[in-house]
């Protein structure tokens, strides 16, 4: 069903209740009821017209109901875009789609009278008291997407509108981003840099160190397109020398913004609704996790407080030695004293700061002068011309053939200037290029060097924790003949807490929104940690206890009626993946699928993900064996990066501590899937009312 088809049977089928609506025995005789042996009363003859659009269907109700769905969207892009009436076709498929919803759960393909649902639609809405105003609020999204289509259109450059989709034609994307581009380098990326981050300075949170650049969630509808501050930033850092004589900074920039913000808009991937509404079959979770990727790419960027950004390096690192000089001529304790001046509280600003190398060796006077001029020019900076220079769409990322496409800004924190100076563009958004700069330049030193990592940063959470009076205990055990193997074991007085730890982060081609990748992404961290913990929680409620052994150290582990939570933690930020309502979605969607791909380079990776697909559901199934019905099961379920780790325990003295701090953000969440901002918002409530 398109959206043309659609018109033209609205156009032949009219309501024919009308001669009818004269006696409520009249109208019970037109929708077939027995006026004798039934209450009369309006209602009842509403609730059979909508059984007439139910019944017109054999099959398909659920993909009846998303065709509905999509028609709604084409019908507001070309009233906005081409001026076609909206109505009476909006109301129509509307009321269609409110008698679809109770049979929304029959799914397979539509096979039924589309005419015939259509006629007792507008019958539906000849006795129907109910009306739907205020389309403009409660389809804020496609109203907004519309318009930034239709701006686009009257800036000359082409639109695709096709069955539910809107897209720029290709030949005017590469227009499109070209101006915007041209304008970017012409205005100074540098420049522009500097606006945004002042612009963005009232959202900066001092106590989280970062910007809470959050999309207006609303459970009644409304909102309004957001800037994509992390596209324009990308294309700032890519454009840092600009081309001299600039334009006028503040003349040019609503020509750059306007552009900017509806070439993000027709991109769709902004939400303007509470994902916890949100239901999917699995084709609607891939395109959520696709725009939830994309979103993060273009409206957000990747952050690090800037007082984790030391203790994350030494511990990710802790098993080399820090003195032994590396193939580059320096050693891990001078990258240390470097990065430690460079976060150090004293440059906290706002946005761009330039910083001299004369300066940085003044203040690390112990540190050899051509180390630290090492280690700033080869290992923490990119060169002169920025970064970024094969990055031009969202979507751009490496390729098999071409590995430098996409963007690099985030893998280190500095832009090599003249006059021996350098470049931080922010220290909240360049956080978490010091880590990624030290293990590129460290990696193909060492064997198994990625291993080791991963191994560093459970003893480092292991650390943290029992610095905040948290006991864990971790190690291998044998159930059964199956050996499992906790990574660590969180022990309060009502819960056990496992924790599972992965290195996997987010690809690059997983943030440019590639479907593969995500999923792939996805499954080597977040689903591998819970189906890790999911064993243990699964062994341990079978025989009430574990064994546990370490090298030479033994531990048992006793449930004794507590508690089960299960933590994925990532070393890096997964961004809107670890909302808990996200993990809600995706876990549950995965009992009931398998994945492939027609290209041959993730044949053997999906293969294996589907292998683990297949243990997820096999620990499922024992878990919940002679369940009638099974409620939230994923609700003790978390996925966390190392840093959020780290925000939580800043509240931490103890183990119940611990308990309670998880609690407190447990059960609420605003929709914004940003655990940062919720984190933060939740305490800020609670501040307030205590």
């Amino acid at each position: 069903m398109d959206v043309q088809t659609f018109r033209k049977i609205v156009d032949r089928t009219p309501a024919l209740i009308g001669p009818h609506q004269a006696s409520l025995e009249r109208l019970y005789s037109y929708v077939g009821l027995d006026y004798q042996t039934t209450q009369q009363q309006l209602d009842t003859v509403n609730k059979a017209l909508y059984k007439k659009v139910c019944d017109a269907f054999t099959s398909g109700h659920a993909e009846a109901w998303r065709l509905c769905r999509s028609v709604k969207a084409d019908l507001i892009r070309e009233h906005v875009i081409l001026g076609t009436p909206l109505d009476p076709y909006f109301e129509v498929v509307n009321h269609l789609q409110d008698a679809l919803r109770a049979k929304s759960d029959q799914s397979g393909d539509v096979t039924g009278d589309w005419e015939a649902a259509i006629r007792a639609a507008r019958d539906h809405i000849e006795v129907s008291i109910w009306r739907e105003s205020n389309h403009q609020n409660i389809y804020a999204r496609e109203f907004a997407v519309a318009r930034a289509g239709k701006y686009l259109k009257e800036q000359g450059y082409a639109i695709q509108l096709k069955p539910d989709f809107i897209a720029l034609e290709e030949a005017s994307e590469i227009a499109l981003v070209a101006e915007i581009e041209k304008l970017v380098s012409k205005m100074g990326g540098l420049n522009i840099a500097r606006k945004v981050f002042s612009l963005l300075s009232q959202a900066y949170d001092p106590d989280m160190q970062r910007y809470h650049i959050v999309p207006g969630i609303s459970v009644t509808g409304g909102g309004q397109p957001h800037v994509p501050w992390g596209y324009l930033l990308q294309l700032a850092v890519k454009h840092i020398n600009g081309t001299k004589p600039y334009l006028d900074l503040d003349a040019h920039w609503p020509r750059l913004i306007n552009l900017v913000m509806a070439y993000a808009a027709v991109i769709d991937v902004q939400p303007y609704g509470h994902s916890a509404w949100q239901s999917f079959d699995v084709k609607g979770l891939l395109k959520f996790l696709q725009e939830q990727a994309l979103y993060d790419s273009i409206f957000r960027f990747p952050q690090l407080r800037s007082s984790d950004v030391l203790k994350l390096c030494r511990g990710a690192l802790s098993f080399l030695d820090d003195a032994s000089l590396t193939p580059g001529g320096w050693s891990l304790a001078d990258a240390f004293e470097v990065i430690g001046y460079l976060v150090d509280p004293v440059h906290d600003i706002r946005g761009p700061m330039i910083v001299a190398e004369t300066d940085i060796r003044r203040a690390l006077s112990h540190v050899p002068k051509d180390r630290v001029s090492t280690i700033l020019r080869d290992v923490l900076s990119h060169p002169m011309e920025g970064p970024n220079q094969g990055f031009s769409r969202p979507i751009d990322a490496p390729t098999p053939t071409d590995s430098k496409k996409g963007a690099d800004f985030y893998l280190k924190p500095l832009i090599r200037r003249s006059g021996g100076c350098y470049l931080l563009v922010d220290r909240s958004m360049c956080g978490w290029g010091y880590l990624e700069a030290l293990l590129s330049a460290l990696r193909e030193n060492y064997d198994e060097f990625d291993n080791k990592v991963g191994l560093a940063i459970e003893s480092f959470v292991r650390a943290e924790l029992v610095a905040h009076g948290v006991p864990t205990t971790s190690g291998k055990y044998d159930f059964g003949g199956e050996e499992g193997e906790c990574d660590l074991v969180a022990i309060t007085s009502k819960t056990l807490i496992f924790m599972e730890l992965k290195k996997k982060s987010l690809t690059r081609r997983a943030r440019a929104g590639s479907d593969a990748d995500l999923l792939l992404d996805l499954a080597g961290s977040l689903l591998s940690a819970q189906t890790q913990a999911g064993w243990h929680e699964l062994r341990i409620s079978q025989a009430g206890s574990l064994d546990l052994a370490q090298g030479q150290s033994r531990s048992h582990l006793s449930l004794d009626g507590r508690g089960i939570e299960k933590i994925g933690v990532g070393l890096s930020d997964f961004g809107s993946f670890q909302d808990r309502i996200m993990l809600k979605h995706f876990l549950e969607k995965m009992l009931n699928v398998e994945f492939n791909s027609p290209d041959p380079i993730y044949g053997a990776r999906f293969t294996a993900m589907n292998r683990s697909l297949k243990k997820f559901r096999d620990q499922y199934s024992a878990a919940h064996r002679g369940e009638t019905e099974v409620h939230q099961p994923f609700f003790n379920c978390w996925f966390v990066s190392v840093p959020q780790l780290l925000i939580f325990l800043d509240e931490v003295s103890g183990a119940d501590s611990f308990r309670d701090t998880l609690w407190k953000y447990r059960h609420i969440t605003f929709g914004t899937s940003d655990l940062y901002f919720e984190v933060s918002k939740i305490r800020s409530v609670k501040a307030a009312a205590a």
